[in-house]
């Protein structure tokens, strides 16, 4: 009788749980590392979608229905979406998290169109500075409004922050001694991590198209010029001119997940192959 009364009791802490939408995967991990399990967190894109085609599914609308947030990170779908959720959840909350972020230029090459603030690029979360950043925010937020748990908030707050550092602290000794600063992407989507470490990429796509012959050849020769040997791909797009590229200067080609859940394992793994190049 007691053990069926203990787990009713873990039935209704369960389902009590506030619930928390996110965006992407990314924002769900820092969101567990500050709020652990005091909420329940719903993520619009899953792990393993391509942001660009992905549709919602019914039973992510229904938790997003239930929310009593929705934080968002400023990404394009969001712009398409937040008015139509705006229309159908009124009462929904949507918050964003990247205030104080200073955003770069997005990549000419991107797929991305130019019009204002749709120059900057969006893969804010790539870094190590940024993400310290997005996770404040996103305690600053929990706490006023849960206000009842501040105190737990920010003590997961500064054990994050603190986790953060020492990746940091990694991933600068593992790229101190590159013998080339360079990498090749399809997609431009580390920037921000390119930055944070005096790191240069370049991207394959141009104009969200597959790179003409001419294009292929000039990516060909510089990867020869700095002795490239990893270039990085990502789901949902070709991988047919990286392997083009990998085969004409003997690299090879490596998948990378920029919106992984496991942002700090992701950060690492994508360290850990450039650093072969010493």
């Amino acid at each position: 009788m007691r053990a069926l009364g203990l787990f009713f009791f873990l039935l209704v802490c369960l389902w009590g749980k506030p619930i928390i939408s996110v965006s992407i995967p990314p924002q769900a991990y820092f969101l567990q590392q500050i709020a652990q399990d005091s909420v329940q967190i719903n993520t619009l894109i899953p792990q393993g979608s391509d942001p660009h085609t992905f549709e919602f599914k019914p039973q992510v609308l229904q938790q997003l229905a239930k929310s009593d947030l929705y934080l968002t990170i400023g990404l394009e779908f969001e712009k398409i979406w937040i008015p139509k959720i705006k229309d159908n959840f009124p009462k929904l909350p949507i918050l964003p998290i990247t205030q104080n972020i200073k955003y770069l230029p997005i990549d000419s090459h991107s797929h991305h169109n130019h019009h204002d603030d749709e120059d900057k690029d969006p893969h804010i979360w790539l870094s190590p500075v940024n993400a310290k950043i997005l996770a404040q925010n996103i305690a600053s937020i929990l706490s006023a409004t849960y206000p009842q748990h501040a105190n737990f908030y920010a003590k997961n707050l500064q054990i994050l922050l603190e986790k953060i550092n020492h990746l940091n602290s990694i991933i600068t000794q593992k790229l101190s001694s590159l013998s080339t600063r360079y990498f090749i992407v399809y997609h431009p989507s580390w920037g921000y991590f390119a930055n944070a470490y005096g790191l240069t990429q370049i991207p394959i796509e141009f104009e969200g198209k597959t790179p003409s012959p001419q294009t292929l050849a000039q990516l060909i020769k510089t990867a020869k010029k700095y002795k490239i040997k990893t270039i990085f791909v990502q789901n949902g797009f070709s991988t047919q001119s990286a392997k083009i590229i990998a085969q004409s200067c003997e690299a090879k080609v490596f998948s990378t997940d920029p919106l992984a859940y496991h942002w700090e394992a992701e950060l690492l793994k994508i360290a850990n192959e450039l650093s072969k190049n010493q």
